[in-house]
């Protein structure tokens, strides 16, 4: 997805940090070459408070809070990810992976291997957000993997 910078209440907003960028990240010895993606859920609410937004038959409001935050995502992915933990999480029969370990910010995230390729891989932030202390009891619940290990095991074609 490439965000185009976004006017409410009279303000532009740039989306230059949620566009698509590539980064490698080496993990036991192997350079994983990761292509990131961010859904439109890292900028969006449904608190009805700002600029109605349509995507892919889904609308939302522009939440400045949660744009505000997703500009901390690429720090997160360039400079943290490879000590990152998640939790697997099945939403609408896919599989998506959860992060809580950047501060209280959660991330939903989906990971998939393109076909004919060796050591790339696709990951798409669907979800990106502040998570207030009450909120971190209705977050998902199972064991922890160390992100590299998975990032690892899907880089090999190996579904988790």
């Amino acid at each position: 997805m490439r965000w185009t910078d976004i006017n409410d209440n009279g303000r532009t907003y740039s989306m230059a940090h949620l566009l698509p960028f590539t980064h490698a990240l080496r993990i036991d010895d192997v350079d994983i070459t990761i292509h990131f993606t961010f859904g439109f859920h890292c900028f969006t609410d449904q608190k009805n408070e700002g600029k109605l937004i349509f995507n892919r038959g889904e609308k939302r409001n522009f939440s400045p809070s949660r744009w505000e935050a997703s500009k901390e995502l690429r720090h997160w992915i360039c400079d943290r990810m490879g000590d990152a933990h998640v939790t697997l999480h099945h939403s609408s029969n896919q599989r998506r992976l959860f992060c809580l370990d950047i501060y209280d910010y959660a991330i939903f995230f989906q990971i998939t291997k393109p076909e004919k390729t060796v050591n790339t891989l696709k990951l798409f932030v669907i979800s990106a957000y502040p998570l207030d202390q009450w909120g971190r009891s209705s977050m998902p619940k199972g064991r922890s993997h160390n992100l590299s290990w998975v990032l690892s095991q899907r880089a090999k074609g190996i579904t988790l």
